[in-house]
Parts: C-alpha cells; structure tokens; sequence
C-alpha cells in the first residue's frame, strides 16, 4: 500500500501552506453494511467489540483494537511503578510487548495489525500513567468512532491499513497537529488516494492520524517531565 507514504507527505507539505482549516463536517464516506447490527460474531467474549459505538472502529480496525488493548496494559503497568514509587521506565520489557500475542483472537483481524497498534497503545497508556493523567483512551477514541457502523471483511481490511497509516503519518517529522480535524484529513485524502477502496482507506487514514495526534507527544519525553517533577 503505497497510498499512506504518499498521502502523508503531500498532506505535510499542503498543512504548511494552509491558513486555516475547515471544520465543517463531511459526508461519511465509508460504506457500511446496515444488516450487521453488532460484532459479535467476530468474537463474541470480546468486551471492546460490544460496546458500540466504539465497538464499530475496533471491528473495523484491528490496530485501534490492539492500541485499546495495550493502552489498558500499559497504564495498569505503569499505574503500578507509580504507587510504587518507581521512577518511569524510558523502555518497557519485552514480555509486556509480546501480551498482545497472547490477546489477539483471529476474529480480531490482521495479527501484525493488531500488534502494532497494541505497542502503540501500550506505550500510551504507560506514559500517561507515570505522569499521573488519567485514563484517557475512551475519551481520545469515542469521537473518531462517529457515524461509523461495521464493514463487511474486504472492506474492513482496507480501512485498518488507512488506519495504521494515518497514525503513523501523524508522528511524521513535521507533522501538522494544530486545527485538524478528521474531516479535514479525509478530504484531502481523497485528492490523492484512488480506486475502489479509497474511501475506506481514507476514513480509517483520517481517524489514525488523529489518533496519532492525541498520541503525539512521546512516552520518553512524557516520563521525563514526570520524572523531573517528583520530589
């Protein structure tokens, strides 16, 4: 997929040149599928996956279904090294990486997918804990799950990659964060990307990327401050 590389560096080089960006609302794009009602055939033990609308995006992404799972991970873990009063650690241990293996399920979606948003997450989740914030994921992804309903599998697929994409897009050097909104992204998306899947592959690259900017700051930096700040 060759369309995120290409997105984000037009859409760098466009933000620079740009006053002020749109905040009026787009028309949905995505194509959904009105007979799926909910997601639980995809794994019906799966909490996230029931509790719409949340449940919508985590179905049809696997890596913002992983990043939920591993921000939860990570900020138990690092709630814990802070009511111990351990400094935060700049690098988490590899057996806190690999436990998204052991919480994916094939109804999930991509594996690697699903792992790369669980470290993501983790990271996430771990930072904000250290620095004392609260628990903030739900809060950062309720408003990128509006208006979204299931997709059927060939569809899904192509909006988690445009979803891992934007995220990744949005730590870019450079990358603008300032006024942005979801509809902005995905209306530039579409002078860019192209053919039958695009306007997957763009709702899921304009809800990463702002997923990516609520995550921006990194977990170095953030652990750092914390750290600077204790007694």
């Amino acid at each position: 997929m060759v369309w995120g590389r290409k997105i984000a560096w037009s859409f760098l080089l466009a933000a620079w040149f740009v006053p002020a960006f749109p905040q009026t609302s787009t028309d949905f794009t995505s194509i959904a599928v009105p007979s799926v009602s909910n997601t639980r055939s995809f794994a019906p033990n799966e909490r996230h996956l029931r509790d719409m609308p949340l449940g919508a995006l985590y179905a049809n992404s696997a890596f913002a279904h992983g990043y939920r799972h591993g921000y939860e991970q990570g900020f138990h873990v690092g709630d814990l090294d802070l009511h111990m009063g351990r400094e935060g650690r700049i690098s988490l241990q590899a057996k806190e990486y690999q436990q998204g293996h052991r919480e994916y399920n094939v109804g999930f979606g991509s594996k690697q997918s699903f792992e790369d948003g669980y470290q993501a997450g983790l990271r996430s989740g771990y930072a904000d804990a250290v620095s004392g914030l609260e628990f903030r994921a739900s809060e950062r992804i309720r408003a990128l799950a509006a208006g979204l309903d299931v997709l059927p599998p060939t569809r899904r697929s192509h909006f988690d990659i445009g979803f891992s994409d934007g995220f990744k897009s949005a730590h870019s050097t450079n990358a603008p964060h300032d006024r942005i909104t979801f509809e902005y992204v995905e209306q530039y998306c579409h002078k860019i990307a192209s053919g039958p899947y695009a306007p997957e592959y763009c709702s899921g690259f304009s809800r990463g990327y702002l997923l990516g900017t609520f995550n921006s700051q990194s977990s170095t930096s953030k652990i750092a401050a914390s750290q600077a700040n204790r007694p």
